[in-house]
């Protein structure tokens, strides 16, 4: 047995999700094919970590019809960040009162934000979720793609117009159709987990470079952040097990009281670090998003808005294009997308890893040059405005969703 659609989505994990969700304001038929259930304690996008969300996403979610679903008990703003470089004096501040908006961002638990995303398509005539599925080969004629689909130890055929490939490259989908990918390891991992500190942090994130790269803390409750430390990868593996007490030194000595004494960390768990990116993430009646079309440094919190951006660019394209009775799976549509998204993609990439090797480097002239640079920074409004303006989002051609805007208005 064959079921057609019109767009088939491998991967339910945020961005996958984010996409199936947009959909449903289109007359567009979807497919949802993940491995793990939403609600599944394993489930590596929903578990207990948190996600910053720039306010260009909180935009697009409120486009979904989903932000207020979040927002009330979940959403933690980020009304300031401070930016320094641990042992030197240059600093800079970011307020969102530069921008005019509420906040510069929000950090929001992960497990949250996919129940928002799954209560949206979960009723939804126009979305079939598959899970526990996983997409298994490819075959792509002239006028669909045939994905072969295993569910519950048997396979199923599923024929779309359209195959979304959004599962953060965990897929052989991409290899077995020959995409080609630039990637570049970074020497580091990030240990990710959450602490308490004995003071409100009162909206305020840090980001503090020392040693190996990054050390972000991103305020939520009252006296918690989210905490994001770029270490070499012996270091990581060493603190991830260390006991508490050892652990909560090394961090207090590496950033300092300014936010309080900490305390009482939480699971701790760590991840490789790669800037890669598609050469070109679309062919015929297939396009690449999010993680599995580009990854980036966590440096200044990009990775999952940048395929956010992705989502919301692709559903505007394929609106218009089923508005005006064009293929949704033909190169010139998926061309078009692939244009809209190529200058942020490529920005943002240069960004973090440019960050990374400026503010990684131990070469003294470059030292004076950067702590320069964020004085600089600090001493000018218009300069901080358009940088909060791009690392927000908000800045080039934006989709109906990333004004805020429904699909259909």
């Amino acid at each position: 047995m064959c079921e057609d659609f019109d767009v088939a989505i491998v991967g339910g994990g945020m961005v996958g999700a984010s996409l199936a969700c947009a959909l449903t304001q289109t007359r567009l038929r979807s497919a949802l094919i993940d491995t793990l259930p939403a609600d599944a304690a394993s489930h590596p996008s929903f578990d207990e970590r948190t996600v910053a969300l720039t306010y260009s996403s909180r935009l697009i979610f409120e486009g979904l019809g989903v932000w207020n679903s979040i927002s009330p008990l979940h959403a933690y703003p980020i009304l300031r960040i401070h930016v320094s470089d641990r042992g030197h004096s240059g600093i800079t501040r970011l307020d969102h009162g530069l921008v005019g908006t509420e906040a510069l961002g929000y950090v929001v638990p992960n497990r949250a934000l996919g129940k928002a995303l799954y209560d949206c398509v979960a009723t939804h005539p126009g979305c079939h979720k598959l899970s526990p599925a996983r997409a298994t080969a490819i075959d792509v004629n002239e006028d669909h793609a045939r994905l072969t689909v295993e569910s519950d130890a048997t396979n199923r055929t599923i024929r779309a117009k359209l195959v979304v490939i959004a599962d953060g490259g965990r897929s052989p989908l991409t290899d077995e159709l020959g995409f080609k990918n630039s990637l570049t390891s970074y020497p580091h991992v990030a240990l990710v987990s959450r602490v308490h500190t004995d003071r409100t942090h009162d909206g305020t994130a840090y980001e503090r470079f020392a040693g190996a790269g990054p050390l972000a803390l991103l305020p939520i409750d009252t006296k918690q952040f989210a905490l994001v430390w770029t270490l070499d990868e012996e270091d990581a593996k060493r603190l991830r097990t260390a006991p508490e007490v050892e652990f909560i030194g090394e961090l207090q000595n590496t950033f300092g009281d300014r936010a309080g004494i900490f305390s009482n960390p939480a699971t701790r768990y760590q991840y490789p670090l790669a800037l890669s990116r598609l050469t070109d993430p679309a062919q015929p009646r297939v396009v690449v998003i999010g993680n599995a079309a580009h990854s980036v440094h966590p440096v200044a919190g990009q990775g999952f808005n940048l395929g956010l951006r992705d989502v919301a660019a692709l559903a505007d394209t394929l609106y218009e294009a089923q508005r005006h009775g064009n293929d949704i799976g033909s190169m010139p549509v998926l061309d078009g997308y692939c244009r809209w998204r190529r200058r942020d993609t490529r920005a943002v990439g240069v960004f973090t890893d440019g960050l990374i090797n400026v503010f990684g480097s131990r070469f003294s002239p470059l030292v004076t040059l950067r702590n320069l640079g964020l004085t600089a920074i600090e001493l000018m409004p218009p300069v901080k405005r358009a940088l909060l303006r791009r690392t927000m989002g908000l800045h080039g051609p934006r989709s109906r969703l990333g004004l805020g805007l429904r699909l259909s208005d």
